[in-house]
């Protein structure tokens, strides 16, 4: 299902595995099954937070009103960019060796990151829309900063840029939180138009205060935003200015046309909001010599990442 114009109760339907083209559908992964940033979920394990609600960490979702409502716990495996099954309470296999070796890439190409040694508050970035990859084939393109968990990574918050993200060919905006027991969780979504600038912010509520999150994706040309409000599930200290995250994608010009993607402004700050000036960026290249290759070069300033393909 396309997604209408934007508005409080626009319908927006995560894509669908059986929208991709034969040849580029991940091996093992059934085709009702849906694409997040965060790989293939079951349709019943992704849920979406409006923007006066906020989502706990046992999974509820507790309106502005104060009434809960928890959806169905999630019963069913996800799968990882590499077709790795993923079960509900976090076990996991290996895929078959036919699936990794899939030429199609599923997952993150390229992105920077770096340990923090004190817990983050807060981290924001600016990037513009890329253009529209010049070949249609179905593919979805994300691109976005983050903050994960260490030592233990429990979950993702991340505002997210998506193309083809959910079932058409535009641009859209959503903030993502994953996984509360096998369950992806997103917010909005919104559409944006190509040049037009963006803004993601993840940060605690209030200074020295982390019980609660905002990650908020902002189209600051046009004004509008979409925020998911959600409970952190630890200290955040995994810290990324800039990725690239792709599923079926088989060739170059599957990608936007536009490159370089520049993540600028970057700021990080500790949890009582102060700056943190030493951001030391390292480039990282998940899709290792996965095909297609398209020249990926990762590079960084204190506030910058510019990813280049």
């Amino acid at each position: 299902m396309a997604a209408a114009a934007d508005g409080a109760t626009t319908t927006f339907t995560p894509k669908a595995v059986n929208e991709f083209t034969a040849q580029a559908r991940p091996q093992g992964v059934p085709t009702d099954y849906v694409v997040t940033p965060n790989g293939f979920f079951a349709p019943s394990c992704v849920q979406r937070v409006q923007e006066n609600e906020k989502l706990h960490g046992d999974g509820s979702i507790e309106a502005a009103d104060g009434t809960l409502r928890k959806p169905a716990a999630c019963t069913q495996a996800h799968f990882r960019f590499d077709g790795t099954r993923v079960e509900p309470n976090g076990s996991f296999s290996m895929p078959p060796i036919d699936a990794r070796a899939n030429p199609t890439i599923n997952g993150w190409v390229e992105d920077a990151n770096y340990d923090s040694s004190v817990n983050i508050g807060k981290i924001v970035a600016t990037w513009k829309v890329p253009s529209t990859p010049s070949k249609q084939s179905g593919q979805t393109d994300y691109f976005f900063p983050g903050l994960e968990q260490l030592p233990t990574v429990e979950s993702i918050l991340q505002p997210v840029l998506g193309y083809d993200a959910f079932s058409g060919t535009t641009w859209t905006l959503s903030s993502w939180n994953c996984c509360v027991s096998g369950t992806t969780y997103y917010s909005g979504p919104i559409n944006v138009n190509v040049g037009d600038t963006i803004l993601g912010t993840t940060a605690c509520k209030a200074a020295n205060s982390c019980g609660t999150w905002a990650i908020t994706s902002k189209d600051v040309t046009t004004g509008k935003s979409t925020t998911l409000n959600t409970d952190p599930y630890g200290n955040l200290r995994w810290v990324f200015g800039g990725v690239m995250e792709v599923y079926g994608v088989s060739s170059c010009n599957e990608l936007p046309a536009s490159s370089p993607l520049v993540y600028s402004s970057i700021a990080v700050y500790n949890t009582a909001f102060s700056k943190i000036s030493s951001t030391p960026w390292g480039a990282d290249y998940p899709i290792g010599s996965g095909t297609p290759q398209c020249s990926y070069n990762v590079s960084t300033t204190s506030s910058s990442v510019t990813l280049r393909y």
